[in-house]
C-alpha cells in the first residue's frame, strides 16, 4: 500500500470516528432527561421537583382591583423564584363541587432560555415553549379567575379537605406549599361563620395536610367586616395549625 493509500485510510478512518462521535453525541442529547417531559403538564419525571405550589383562590366574591393586582404580582414572583420542573397548580372554591375546582392551571416550570444549555440545547425552541405553554397560559388563567362572576357558597373546608382527599398533592415534591387566597367566610353546610362565627371553624373536622406549609392571604372585604374578627382569624390559625405547617395570615386590603 502506498504512502498516498495509507493517508487516504486514515483519513477516512478519522471521518467515520468523528461520525460515529457525533451519532453518540447526539443520541445522548436526545435521550437526556431534560428532553423527557409531559405534553401537557409540561411536568418531567426525570428530574427532582423541588416544590409544588398550590394555591386555592376564593371567588365567591369578586377581588378588588388591589386585591387582583396583589394576586397577580405575587405569582409573578412565585414564577421568576422557582426552579425549574416545580410545579404550579390552581383552583378556585366551586360551588358546583361543593369544594375544590378542576385545576384551573397545573403546569411544571419548563428551562427558560437563560436556563440553556449552549452547546445542546435550541434555545428559541426552548424559549416560545416557556412563553407559549407556561408563561401566557398560567397568565391567562389566573385573570380569568380574578375576573370571575360571584358563589352564593363559599366551601374553604370541603376544598381543603379534597386537596387530600383527591391527591392534588405531587409525591414527588420536596416542598409543597398551599397558599388560601380568601375573605376566610367559611360558608357551606360544614359549617357558617354566618351562622356561628368563629365556632363554625372550631368545630370543622381535621383533614390530613401534614407536611404541607400552608399560608392564607386574607381578603378584606368591607361588607364582612364584621365578621372577619381577630377571633375568627384566631380559630383558623388554630385549625390550619392542627393540620398543617401552618405559617401565617396576611391581610390584603379592599
Amino acid at each position: 500500500m502506498s504512502n498516498e493509500d495509507r493517508r487516504g485510510v486514515i483519513i477516512f478512518g478519522m471521518g467515520v470516528a468523528i461520525l460515529v462521535a457525533l451519532a453518540i453525541f447526539i443520541l445522548q442529547v436526545l435521550q437526556s432527561p431534560e428532553n423527557e417531559y409531559d405534553r401537557v403538564t409540561l411536568c418531567n419525571e426525570r428530574l427532582p421537583r423541588a416544590a409544588h405550589h398550590l394555591m386555592i383562590i376564593d371567588v365567591s366574591d369578586a377581588l378588588s382591583a388591589h386585591q387582583a393586582n396583589f394576586l397577580k404580582t405575587h405569582i409573578s414572583g412565585l414564577l421568576q423564584d422557582a426552579g425549574v420542573n416545580d410545579r404550579f397548580s390552581i383552583f378556585v372554591l366551586d360551588e358546583k363541587y361543593s369544594g375544590l375546582s378542576e385545576p384551573v392551571v397545573d403546569l411544571c416550570k419548563p428551562p427558560s432560555a437563560d436556563d440553556a444549555d449552549m452547546l445542546t440545547s435550541n434555545r428559541v425552541f426552548i424559549e416560545r415553549l416557556y412563553s407559549e405553554r407556561f408563561a401566557t397560559p398560567l397568565e391567562a388563567a389566573v385573570a380569568a379567575v380574578v375576573a370571575g362572576s360571584e358563589q352564593k357558597e363559599s366551601p374553604i373546608f370541603e376544598a381543603l379537605s379534597d386537596v387530600a382527599a383527591l391527591r392534588r398533592i405531587d409525591p414527588r415534591a420536596g416542598d409543597v406549599r398551599l397558599t388560601i387566597v380568601s375573605d376566610m367566610i367559611q360558608n357551606s353546610r360544614a359549617g357558617s361563620v354566618f351562622d356561628a362565627g368563629p365556632k363554625a371553624i372550631e368545630n370543622l373536622p381535621l383533614v390530613n395536610l401534614r407536611g404541607v406549609r400552608t399560608r392564607v392571604f386574607w381578603l378584606d372585604r368591607e361588607k364582612y367586616k364584621r365578621f372577619q374578627t381577630e377571633a375568627l382569624a384566631g380559630s383558623w390559625e388554630d385549625y390550619l395549625a392542627s393540620v398543617s405547617q401552618f405559617e401565617r395570615i396576611e391581610r390584603v386590603r379592599n
